[in-house]
Parts: C-alpha cells; structure tokens; sequence
C-alpha cells in the first residue's frame, strides 16, 4: 500500500451521484480532491485553463468536473497520461434528480421555473424536451455532449446504479475503481481499500443528495412524461442498455 497513486479524473454526467462517487474515492488510502473547483463544460475557449488545472495535480490527487467529450479534452489527457473515471446513470432518473436540484438549488433554470410557476410534471417536461430560449438541450442532446467517454481510451465508465443495485455489485465496483487507479492486478490489491472505500459513504452527507435510489422514475412520471421521453430519448436508454425496447 505504500505505492503513490497517479494524479486522474473523475467526470460525471450531471446528477448522477458525483458526492457518492467523492466519497468512494476519499475513502480510497489518502485520495483528495479540491471541492471549490469543479470543471465544467470543456468547450474550446476553457481548454488552456483546464489543462493547468489538471497539471498542478500530484500524486494521490484527483480533479472532478461535468465534461464535454472533445477529441482536445480526450488529447490533453492523454498528453498527461491521465485516466478518467466516468460515471452517468439512467437518463430518467437523471430527469428527476435534476427537477428537484433545480427546485432548490439556486442553479441554471431555477429563476426560469421560478417566474413561470410550472408544475412539477411540466417543468420535467421540459428538462426531456429542451428550452431552446435558455439554451438548455434536450435530454437526448445533452448526454450526447458526454457520450464520447464511453469509448474512449483510458477511461473507466462506471454505471450509478453499480453503486447501488446489491452489496455485491458495490464491491465489484469499488474493486474496478481501485484497480484501475491503483493498477495493480486483483488478486495482488490490499482488500481493507476496497472495505475502507465502501465504509467511507455516508449519502447524509451530500448538500444535494435526495433520494439516490434506482428506478425513482417509476414513481415520478406519467404516461405523458414517459411517452416524451421515449420520443426524445429512447433509443439512447436502449443504446446504454437500460431498456431492451421501448415498451416500457
């Protein structure tokens, strides 16, 4: 355990648990992260300062941040020889989570929700169609800005809901998070990481964490918000392998 673990990234797609993702990793030996700097975006004009953000990191550090895919993005890191963890969940769920963020959290829509008086349904509605007067994407486009992860090199995509089906998918996942940032072959790894990494969640502790559990969509949504979603992004749940068609 006395090996330095290299400085990485970890990139979220927005609420799709990011604090519980911090607290696996802070529970991993003596990992820490700047909690004031969150990157966001990643558009051309953010380059330059994002790389001199990811080359103050040293060893047992990591940088977070809501990441664009971009072929610059994915070369700077590369040029670091830096991995990323990338984490995203089910697009509905997402829908949820953010309509109630948006609720109380001072961020972008909330005085527009605000000023409109929009239901819970319709302000949802919204979040899968798109606002294009704000420049907010639909549901579809806007997961596509992140969807270049999944494929690209050097990048663990670990699923939100790993995190939370079963005590056994935890540790298979807490087991990838570390050996693929440690790199060290399973069967050589300290397991009291992995226990300390999963003993080190604590969902009371998150300013932004509701609910966290899978599937709260069931309850949240109507025929009307289902069938917008299929429209919009349907096929995309099918392509990430949360559906298998769209009879759901």
């Amino acid at each position: 355990m006395s090996k330095a673990i290299s400085p990485f990234f970890f990139n979220s797609f927005p609420k799709s648990g990011t604090h519980l993702m911090f607290q696996i990793l802070t529970g991993i030996r003596s990992l820490t992260f700047d909690q004031n700097l969150h990157l966001y975006e990643g558009i051309s004009a953010q380059l330059a300062e994002h790389q001199r953000e990811l080359e103050k990191l040293k060893e047992n550090e990591f940088l977070s941040g809501h990441i664009y895919y971009s072929t610059p993005w994915e070369k700077i890191l590369q040029d670091l020889d830096m991995k990323q963890i990338f984490l995203y969940r089910d697009l509905r769920d997402v829908v949820v989570s953010y309509n109630y963020y948006i609720e109380k959290i001072d961020a972008p829509l909330h005085q527009y929700f605000q000023q409109k008086e929009l239901s819970k349904s319709e302000r949802m509605l919204l979040i899968i169609r798109g606002i294009p007067e704000v420049g907010h994407q639909d549901i579809h486009d806007w997961f596509s800005e992140f969807k270049g992860w999944l494929t690209a090199p050097n990048v663990l995509s670990i699923k939100f809901e790993e995190l939370l089906r079963s005590e056994d998918s935890l540790d298979q996942s807490v087991q990838k998070i570390v050996k693929f940032i440690m790199e060290e072959e399973l069967e050589n790894l300290d397991h009291t990481v992995i226990q300390r990494a999963k003993e080190n969640i604590s969902t009371q502790d998150s300013a932004t964490f509701r609910k966290g559990t899978i599937g709260n969509w069931k309850e949240e949504f109507d025929e009307e918000i289902s069938d917008a979603f299929k429209k919009t992004a349907g096929h995309l749940l099918i392509e990430l392998g949360y559906e298998k068609d769209l009879l759901w």
